[in-house]
C-alpha cells in the first residue's frame, strides 16, 4: 500500500507532518517579512529622514511593503542598492522581501552581503538561518546559528531555530536540549512540539515524549492534536496515538479525519478488526472516501479475507480514479493470494490510465515475470526504465526478465551497464552471478569462475545479502569445499531463520561433514520452514503507511 501521507498543517512558521521545513512554506519568509517590517518602521530608522535620492526609494519601497505591493517594494530598494550598495540596512530589508516572495538564494546572498558589512546584525544571520533551514542545507544553518548563539546565548529564537534545524538533520540529542531550553517559544506551534516530541521518541525518551505530546491535546488547534498522533504512532506509541485522536470532540467538523486517522492507528497496531469496524462505521456514516476504502481493503487482506479486501479496493478505484496506488494496492493483494491472472488484468487496465508510472510498469512487468510471460516483461521493463533511466528496481527487473528469457547478451549487456551506473548497489553483481551459474551448468568453467568472483564482489559492497551468501556457500558446496560452504550458509540462517532452503543446503554441508546431530536439526528447520511458507502462502504485506 501507498505511504500514507500525514495531514497537511496550515502555520506561519514551522510546518511539515514530519516537522521537516518546506522551502514552498509561506509561514517562515512571513514572519521574516513581518517583523523586519515593523522593526524598521518602528524604530525610528525612516528612510524617508534621509535627504538622498537611495533613502528616498528605499523609505518608498517600504511604503509600497505595507500596502502589499511587494513587487514594486523590491523594485525600489532595488534602486537603493544599486545607488548605496554597501548599505547592510538596504541589503537586509530586500533580503527579507525576497524570502516573502520564496527567492530564498538571492534572499541568501543579500544576508551574507549585509553581514560582510555588520557582522554584529543578528536578525540578519537569523534570517540567513531560517533560509538555510528552509533550503534544507542543515549544516550551513547550524553554523549560523551556533554563530549567533555564541554572541548571544540566550537568544530564544535562534535556539528554536537551531532545535528545529537539529531534529531535521538527525541530531537528536541537540534538538531535545534546544527545544526544551525554550519551553514558552516551542508551545506556540503545534510543529515545534511535534519536533521535540519526535526528538525524545528517538532518544528513547518515551515518557518526556509524551509528556510533550500532552500539551497539544489542551489546545484548540485540532490539526496539532492530528500532527501530534502522527510523532507518536510512527514512533509505534499507540496509545498515546489515540489518547490524543480520542481528545477530538466529536462536534468538531474534521471527526471523520480523526476517526479515519484513529483506524490507521489500530491498523498499525495491528488491531485489524477493530480498524475495519471503525471504517465501516465511518464509511456506513456517509464519509465514502478512497482513502478509506483503501485502509479498509488492507484491515480485510490482512484478516485473510481476499474478496471484501478486492472489493474495497475496487471501490476506492470508483472513488479516486485518478490513484494510482489504488490499482497497484489491488494488484499487490491479488498476487498474495496467487491470482495472477486477475493480478495482470489489474495491470493492464492501469497501464493504459497510467501510462507515464514508473511503478505501474515496475508491477506489470513483476507480475508478467512470474506468470512467465518474459517477452511481455521485457517490454514492461523497458518502458519503465525510458521513464526513470535512473531508477535501479526496474533496471534489475529487466536485467532478471532477459536472463529468464535465455537472452543472455541482452541481459549481460543490461547488467554490465547497470555495474557503472549502479557501483554500491550489489544486487546486480548478484543477479550476474545467477545468469553465470546457469551458463556453468552446462559445463563453462569460465562462467562458474566468474560467477563466484561476482558473488564475492557483492558481498565486499554488501556482507551481509543473503543471496548471495547462499549462492556463494551453494558453489562451495557443490565444489567441495563444505568448511567454507557452511561458514556461508550458517551466516543466512542467522540473517534469514526461516529460509527453508539454506536449512536443507546446511543439513547437506553438516552431512559431509559428519556432523549427524547438526544435519538432523537443520532437516527438522528444513520442514518446520517449508510448513510455514505453504501457510502464508507469499501473503504481501502493507507498509503501515497511510495518505491523507
Amino acid at each position: 500500500m501507498a505511504r500514507h501521507s500525514r495531514p497537511m498543517v496550515s502555520t506561519f512558521m514551522w510546518t511539515t507532518a514530519k516537522t521537516k521545513c518546506r522551502a514552498q512554506d509561506r509561514g517562515v519568509t512571513y514572519l521574516l517579512f513581518s517583523i523586519v517590517l515593523s522593526t524598521l518602521i518602528l524604530s525610528g530608522t525612516a528612510f524617508s529622514a534621509q535627504l538622498d535620492e537611495a533613502r528616498v526609494h528605499a523609505d518608498h519601497g517600504l511604503q509600497l511593503a505595507r500596502s502589499g505591493d511587494l513587487q514594486g517594494a523590491e523594485n525600489e530598494l532595488r534602486q537603493a542598492i544599486k545607488l548605496e550598495p554597501r548599505n547592510p540596512e538596504f541589503l537586509s530589508t530586500l533580503g527579507t522581501l525576497l524570502a516573502r516572495d520564496k527567492k530564498l538564494e538571492e534572499s541568501s546572498t543579500l544576508f551574507r552581503k549585509a553581514l560582510q558589512l555588520a557582522p554584529q546584525d543578528t536578525t540578519s544571520r537569523r534570517y540567513l538561518a531560517a533560509n538555510l533551514w528552509q533550503l534544507h542545507r542543515y549544516p550551513e544553518a547550524k553554523q549560523e546559528l551556533q554563530t549567533l548563539l555564541r554572541q548571544h546565548p540566550n537568544d530564544a529564537a535562534a535556539r528554536l531555530l537551531l532545535g528545529m534545524v537539529s531534529e531535521n538533520s538527525g541530531d537528536y540529542s541537540t534538538a531535545a536540549k534546544m527545544l526544551s531550553s525554550v519551553p514558552d517559544e516551542v508551545s506556540k506551534q503545534p510543529e515545534s512540539v511535534a519536533a521535540l516530541a519526535r526528538s525524545y521518541y528517538q532518544l528513547h525518551e518515551r515518557e518526556r515524549a509524551r509528556t510533550t505530546l500532552s500539551v497539544l491535546s489542551k489546545q484548540a488547534a485540532e490539526h496539532g492534536v492530528l500532527l501530534g498522533a502522527q510523532i507518536a504512532d510512527q514512533a509505534e506509541d499507540f496509545e498515546t496515538a489515540q489518547k490524543l485522536l480520542e481528545s477530538v470532540s466529536s462536534s468538531d467538523p474534521d471527526f471523520a479525519i480523526v476517526q479515519y486517522r484513529l483506524a490507521l492507528v489500530e491498523y498499525h497496531a495491528k488491531r485489524f478488526a477493530e480498524s475495519q469496524s471503525r471504517l465501516q462505521r465511518l464509511i456506513d456514516s456517509g464519509h465514502e472516501t478512497s482513502q478509506a476504502y483503501n485502509l479498509l481493503g488492507w484491515s480485510y487482506q490482512q484478516q485473510a479475507n481476499l474478496k471484501a479486501a478486492a472489493e474495497s479496493f475496487e471501490r476506492a478505484i470508483a472513488l479516486a480514479p485518478a490513484d494510482e496506488s489504488n490499482y497497484l494496492d489491488l494488484g499487490r493483494i491479488l498476487l498474495a493470494h496467487g491470482s495472477l491472472r486477475i493480478a495482470l488484468d489489474v495491470a493492464k487496465c492501469a497501464a493504459i490510465q497510467f501510462p507515464n508510472s514508473v511503478a505501474v510498469f515496475d508491477f506489470k512487468g513483476g507480475t508478467e515475470s512470474r506468470m512467465l510471460q518474459f517477452t511481455d516483461a521485457i517490454r514492461s521493463y523497458k518502458r519503465a526504465t525510458q521513464l526513470d533511466p535512473s531508477n535501479a528496481d526496474v533496471t534489475l527487473g529487466l536485467a532478471s526478465a532477459q536472463a529468464s528469457a535465455g537472452l543472455n547478451a541482452d541481459a549481460a549487456s543490461t547488467l554490465d551497464t547497470a555495474l557503472n551506473r549502479f557501483p554500491k548497489d550489489a544486487r546486480f553483481q548478484v543477479e550476474y552471478a545467477l545468469m553465470l551459474i546457469k551458463q556453468a551448468e552446462t559445463g563453462d568453467a569460465v562462467a562458474r569462475t566468474r560467477a563466484e568472483k561476482m558473488l564475492r564482489s557483492a558481498l565486499a559492497i554488501a556482507p551481509t545479502n543473503q543471496q548471495a551468501l547462499y549462492e556463494l556457500g551453494n558453489l562451495e558446496l557443490n565444489d567441495g569445499r563444505i568448511t567454507e560452504a557452511s561458514r556461508h550458509l550458517e551466516q543466512v540462517v542467522k540473517l534469514a531463520p526461516l529460509s527453508s532452503q539454506t536449512h536443507f543446503a546446511l543439513a547437506r554441508a553438516y552431512r559431509r561433514l559428519k556432523r549427524v546431530e547438526d544435519a538432523k536439526k537443520e532437516m527438522d528447520l528444513y520442514n518446520k520452514s517449508k510448513k510455514a511458507d505453504s501457510r502464508d502462502g507469499g501473503a504481501a504485506s502493507h507498509n503501515d503507511e497511510a495518505k491523507n
